[in-house]
């Protein structure tokens, strides 16, 4: 997967560093030249010093060729700007933005970007999902109201052995698959039992996920 980030401040890096680590193809566009060396030389990733808005930088980067946009600088109108071309004239597949204004959310969504994150709602929904992270672990937002969850059952679990038609799992909450030891892959049926050690991956609304943790006892 190839991504082409605009925007190299702090959300920028961080973001190349974890998609890096993800297994993607990064390149990155900035027009500070500080921003630019510390890219360069920690991450060995292409960067393009210049604006995100201009053609002749987007090409010289490849938008061409990536698989989505990420636009990320301090400017809503120019993250608007930039993945609006990527998608109208290099036809890029995802194309996302940062806004620093929430009230701009709806507008830039309008206006044709795929997926738009506001700032100060991001931060807000962190802090609220961090309040669990030691029980329960969001790895893929869907949409703002829902998300693929992660659960690890310790030592203390009790529930070994009871098939899972047996735990009155709420509706709300779907458990998609089970890796248990290594590499072993469950696919979750009435007459799964779950066993300490198992790692859960569960569909579930975000105002709905701890009912699950309940279900199993998690304290």
């Amino acid at each position: 997967m190839r991504s082409l980030i605009i925007g190299g401040g702090k959300i920028g890096y961080y973001l190349a560093r974890v998609l890096l680590e993800k297994g993607y193809t990064i390149s990155v566009i900035e027009k500070d030249k500080e921003a630019c060396q510390k890219f360069a030389n920690d991450l060995s990733i292409p960067v393009i010093r210049g604006d995100g808005t201009s053609i002749s930088v987007l090409e010289a980067a490849g938008v061409e060729d990536v698989d989505s946009v990420i636009a990320v600088t301090g400017r809503d109108e120019d993250n608007l700007v930039a993945c609006q071309l990527a998608k109208r004239l290099y036809q890029v597949k995802k194309t996302i933005a940062k806004v620093n204004n929430p009230k701009n959310v709806a507008t830039l969504k309008k206006l044709g970007v795929d997926i738009v994150v506001s700032s100060t709602e991001n931060i807000t929904g962190q802090l609220e999902r961090e309040v669990d992270s030691g029980k329960i672990k969001e790895l893929l937002p869907l949409g703002g109201k829902a998300a693929v969850f992660e659960i690890v059952l310790d030592d203390s679990f009790k529930l070994g052995g009871i098939p899972l038609m047996d735990l009155e799992i709420p509706q709300n909450v779907n458990i998609i698959s089970i890796i248990r030891g290594e590499n072993e892959l469950i696919i979750p049926r009435g007459m799964t039992t779950l066993a300490p050690g198992d790692k859960l991956m569960i569909l579930a609304n975000n105002k709905d996920k701890n009912d699950i943790l309940k279900t199993l006892r998690i304290e």
